[in-house]
């Protein structure tokens, strides 16, 4: 079967999605009411019951932060220099460690957000409470996971508390695992255009049910401008000579 010129197969896929948009535009419409109220309770519930969402949501990450930490360290101490099947797995946890740190803290960030907008004084000095635990159990399981990291690979560099530490891992690295830093970081790019398009486009439906201001579209704005802005400007750096500098 022939392929479609790109134009016409552009245009047919903004034809699909402009159709698309239209059911859910009227949808939306004639399921006003429904929609609002479904909002409402999922806004109040939430907040109603955010303590008990950070408890189990941080709990859960905690735990399973603990568990592969120090299954990780377990093995890194059976570690032989020529067991190259234990050494692939203390890397592999120790690829999943780390990212679930960071969603662990930034889980933290938003939940101590919706926390501050319920207006309940004794909620919000909990609630902080539990904020202020989670960013010093995060930021003490990073170093501690760097430390086994190091241990794997005398030489990487870098402290976590400290302010250059980017700069610093980034140099320990060789050039292989520079390119699968580089090729991630494009890869985050190119989704992220999808996600800010997809998040934009679900504001503007909610929007034709109820008023939700004009500060989700300038937030998202900005983001999105943002990194577009720090990508193209970096891109055109790194093209005119400077590539060999990438910090």
């Amino acid at each position: 079967m022939k392929k479609l010129n790109p134009t016409i197969k552009f245009f047919v896929v903004m034809v699909i999605s402009a159709f698309i948009g239209g059911l859910l535009g009227g949808s939306i419409i004639h399921g006003e009411g429904a929609i609002i109220q479904s909002l409402i309770n999922f806004q109040n519930f939430i907040i109603n019951n955010n303590l008990t969402i950070q408890a189990i949501i941080l709990g859960l990450s905690a735990l399973l932060i603990l568990i592969l930490y120090f299954s990780a360290k377990l093995k890194l101490k059976r570690l032989n220099e020529n067991d190259d099947v234990l050494f692939d797995q203390i890397d592999h946890q120790l690829g999943v460690l780390f990212p679930l740190i960071s969603v662990s803290m930034i889980s933290g960030f938003c939940l101590f957000g919706i926390t501050v907008t319920g207006f309940m004084t004794e909620f919000k000095l909990v609630g902080l409470m539990i904020f202020l635990v989670n960013m010093a159990f995060t930021l003490t399981m990073t170093v501690l996971a760097l430390k086994l990291t190091k241990t794997l690979y005398p030489e990487k560099k870098g402290n976590p508390l400290d302010f250059n530490f980017d700069k610093e891992w980034l140099k320990s690295c060789d050039e292989a695992e520079k390119f699968v830093i580089y090729k991630a970081s494009y890869r985050c790019y190119q989704l992220m255009n999808f996600v800010y398009c997809c998040v934009l486009t679900i504001c503007l439906l909610v929007s034709i049910a109820m008023n939700i201001g004009i500060f989700p579209y300038l937030l998202i704005g900005f983001l999105w401008i943002t990194q577009t802005l720090i990508y193209s400007i970096s891109a055109n750096r790194f093209q005119h000579g400077q590539l060999d500098n990438v910090q």
